[in-house]
C-alpha cells in the first residue's frame, strides 16, 4: 500500500469532475499545488438534470478561467436562454433575463468543461476511480479507491461528488432531510409543439403544488423535459413521481397539445436534489464540500450548476490561504461557509420558504402572476 501512497501524493484531491470540481480545479491551476481530480465515470457521462446552465455558472467561470468566452464559443451543443415563461391556471407571466444563460446536456457542458481541464491545465487526472474510502492521515486523508488498489494521500479534499457521494457523508454526516430535498424527474422529447429555442418554460398545477413541471429546449429539436417535488410531500401523499409526470401533461390541455406530435426519446430518469433552504455543515479539518454535495440547489428555480460553480471558486480560493498560512483547522476553513452563505444563503433559504409555504395557497400563486406582470417587479429577475 506504500507504494501507491508514494506515487499519489497530492495537496489537494478534488473528488467529482461535475461543474463544482472542475470549477475547483480551473481556479487552482496556476497555484503551484498538486492537484488530483477523481471521478468514478469515463468522460462523457450523463447526468440527469435540467440542462439549464444560468448566468451564475457562466461569469463563474469567466472569472476563473480568463478564456472561457472563446472555449465557450466553439461549444456547439449549446443553445442561447433569452426568457422563461411561467404558466398556471390559464395565466402566463414571461421573464427576460439579463446575463448570459444556455441550456445544453450535461453530457455534452460536463464534458467541455472536463476537457479544459485535462487539456489545459496541470491537474492530474483519474477517471473511472470509485472512492470506497476516506480515512484520516496525520497531515489530511488517505483515499482509498474502491475499484483498484490505488489509494490516494493528500492534505485536503474537495467533496464535488453530489449529494449520493462519499465526501457528503462521511466527512459531514449527510443524511436526506425530505423537507429540504426535491424528487425529480426527466426525459427527452423530440418534436415538441411550439417550443422556443431562446426561451424555458414552467408549468404549475394546484395538484402538485409545491412543485412544477418544465420544458427546456436543446439543439436539434430535443427538449429535456422533467418534473419535481418536495420529498417530504410525495412521501405523505403516496405520490409515484414517474406516474405524476405523464399524469401532469394530461391534466394540462396545453400540453396535451403541445406533446401531441412528441416523441420521447430514452427512459423517464430520475434523481434527487438536495436544497439549499436548509444550510448544511460543509466543511471541517482539512476538507470543503462544493456543489449538491453541499446542498445548493434553489429551490425555486431547481437549478444547481450556477451554485457549484460559485462553491468550487469559493473553495479554491480557500484552499489558497489554507496553503499560505498552513493552517487546515476546521475554524479557519469555516471562512469558505461564511462567505458563501453571505453570497448565495438569505437568497436560497428565501427561495426555500416561498416554494414550501406560499406555492401551497393557490391564491399566492395567483397573485405572484399578477404582480409578475409588474415591470417594476420584472426589472429584479435577472
Amino acid at each position: 500500500m506504500k507504494s501507491h501512497i508514494d506515487n499519489n501524493m497530492f495537496d489537494v484531491t478534488i473528488i467529482g469532475a461535475g461543474p463544482a470540481g472542475c470549477a475547483t480545479a480551473l481556479a487552482l491551476q496556476d497555484s503551484g499545488l498538486r492537484v488530483a481530480l477523481i471521478d468514478k465515470h469515463i468522460f462523457p457521462r450523463d447526468k440527469v438534470c435540467g440542462d439549464a446552465i444560468p448566468g451564475r455558472a457562466i461569469t463563474c467561470l469567466k472569472e476563473i478561467y480568463p478564456s472561457f468566452s472563446q472555449e465557450l464559443a466553439l461549444l456547439d451543443k449549446k443553445l442561447v436562454t433569452k426568457s422563461t415563461a411561467c404558466f398556471y391556471n390559464n395565466k402566463t407571466v414571461e421573464f427576460n433575463w439579463v446575463q448570459e444563460a444556455y441550456t445544453s446536456t450535461r453530457m455534452d457542458f460536463d464534458n467541455f468543461l472536463f476537457s479544459i481541464v485535462k487539456t489545459k491545465t496541470q491537474v492530474e487526472i483519474f477517471e473511472g476511480i470509485e472512492i470506497g474510502d476516506i480515512t484520516k492521515s496525520e497531515n489530511g486523508f488517505y483515499v482509498h479507491a474502491r475499484n483498484s488498489k490505488i489509494v490516494f494521500a493528500t492534505i485536503m479534499i474537495i467533496g464535488a461528488d453530489g449529494i449520493n457521494g462519499i465526501t457528503a457523508k462521511k466527512l459531514a454526516g449527510y443524511q436526506i432531510d425530505r423537507k429540504h430535498h426535491v424528487a425529480s424527474v426527466r426525459a427527452y422529447y423530440k418534436n415538441i409543439d411550439d417550443v422556443k429555442e431562446t426561451r424555458t418554460e414552467i408549468y404549475f398545477d394546484k395538484k402538485y403544488l409545491p412543485g412544477y413541471f418544465w420544458i427546456f429546449p436543446l439543439k436539434d429539436n430535443v427538449s429535456n423535459v422533467g418534473f419535481g417535488m418536495l420529498s417530504e410531500d410525495v412521501a405523505q401523499k403516496k405520490i409515484n413521481i414517474k406516474k405524476s409526470f405523464y399524469d401532469f401533461i394530461e391534466r394540462s390541455p396545453a400540453l396535451k397539445e403541445k406533446f401531441k406530435p412528441a416523441e420521447q426519446e430514452g427512459k423517464l430518469m430520475g434523481c434527487g436534489l438536495p436544497l439549499g433552504s436548509k444550510w448544511v455543515s460543509m466543511s471541517g479539518d482539512n476538507f470543503i464540500l462544493t456543489g449538491d454535495a453541499a446542498s445548493l440547489i434553489d429551490p425555486a428555480s431547481g437549478s444547481g450548476i450556477g451554485n457549484a460553480v460559485l462553491s468550487g471558486k469559493l473553495a479554491a480560493e480557500q484552499v489558497l490561504k489554507c496553503f499560505a498560512e498552513k493552517n487546515f483547522s476546521a475554524n479557519f476553513i469555516k471562512a469558505y461557509d461564511k462567505k458563501l452563505y453571505k453570497m448565495i444563503g438569505a437568497e436560497l433559504k428565501r427561495n426555500g420558504f416561498a416554494l414550501k409555504y406560499l406555492s401551497r395557497i393557490p391564491f399566492f400563486i395567483n397573485l405572484g402572476f399578477s404582480l409578475g406582470k409588474s415591470n417594476f417587479l420584472k426589472k429584479f429577475v435577472k
